[in-house]
């Protein structure tokens, strides 16, 4: 969970509600940096004074207002900090109006503004209380060393807190002149196809329908120019080592072994049983277990045999 911008209370009368405040919204723009073309590297941005062209360091810099073009008066940050709203952490509702009396155009920033632990009954009370009568609150907050007017309504399971423009800050219509151009007043039968227009488009309001193709197209188009890039860029794997020369000799010498005792093994007599002791020797049989207990298994059946032979001629008389 997000951490909460601002902590304090709610009141008025009697009533005191220990509150939290939420960003209830989060902007959700394509944002870009500057690069150099030539290396694509990040574009550092100086402070440089446009009298003698160099960089001035932070600590040199202080704030100035226009009186005209030209002509500044310098303020200091202490003295700033003189003038900014004494921080306070209760939200004071002056006066409770209609919700429709306020027209969209003053809304700013908009807020959720949840119960603190322990106050969830206070602030259930407010939350029904405000439904039921159909009226907003508007008071004052003080964040970030800032003054806000605010108006506090009920929004889902809680409560909301907007920001207000100041009616100052709002731009009159009177500054436009094409307004003030009086056109021809329309006839009843072009108002009344507007009218059966709109009924035919007529529709609840539903968020979650509407979308930021915009953003959705230029993300779309980030991610194909990424893959693109990466493909472009994808390193070459490096070839396979050529096989060294003497090592495949001696793979080749090893195999030539191992073929002559399979040739002799096929012979068989005692001159395959010595081709077969030779090839064993030299390490061929080694690779063929098989052919190795073939050999073991005649060498005892030509002792046995030997043995036999011997036992015999010793039963035969002279």
């Amino acid at each position: 969970m997000s951490r909460p911008c601002w902590v304090g209370s709610l009141s008025f009368g009697l009533v005191h509600v220990p509150v939290r405040l939420y960003a209830a919204v989060e902007p959700k723009q394509v944002r870009f940096h500057l690069l150099h073309e030539a290396d694509g590297a990040r574009i550092r941005q100086k402070r440089v004074c446009s009298v003698d062209g160099e960089e001035v360091p932070l600590d040199e810099v202080v704030k100035g207002y226009e009186l005209r073009k030209g002509q500044y008066v310098e303020v200091t940050r202490g003295e700033l900090e003189a003038f900014d709203p004494r921080s306070s952490r209760i939200i004071e509702l002056e006066d409770f109006v209609e919700l429709e009396d306020i027209d969209p155009v003053f809304y700013e920033a908009n807020y959720h503004l949840v119960p603190e632990m322990g106050a969830e009954r206070q602030y259930a009370l407010l939350v029904t209380a405000l439904a039921r009568s159909g009226r907003v609150g508007i008071g004052r907050l003080v964040m970030r060393h800032k003054g806000h007017l605010c108006v506090v309504r009920p929004f889902g399971r809680g409560l909301a807190l907007s920001t207000l423009y100041y009616a100052e800050e709002m731009i009159s219509q009177d500054l436009l002149p094409e307004l003030s151009v009086v056109g021809q007043r329309p006839s009843d039968q072009e108002v009344e196809m507007v009218l059966r227009l709109i009924e035919s488009q007529s529709n609840t309001f539903e968020p979650r329908r509407y979308h930021n193709t915009h953003r959705e197209r230029l993300l779309a188009f980030l991610d194909r120019r990424a893959r693109a890039q990466a493909k472009l860029v994808e390193p070459v794997p490096p070839a396979a080592p050529a096989p060294d020369a003497q090592a495949t000799a001696e793979r080749m010498e090893a195999f030539r072994r191992i073929e002559e005792g399979i040739a002799a093994l096929r012979q068989g007599g005692r001159g395959g049983a010595r081709a077969e002791r030779r090839a064993a020797s030299q390490g061929a049989l080694r690779y063929r277990p098989q052919a190795a207990r073939e050999v073991r298994s005649r060498q005892g059946e030509g002792a046995e045999h030997s043995r036999s032979r011997t036992d015999k001629g010793e039963r035969e008389p002279t």
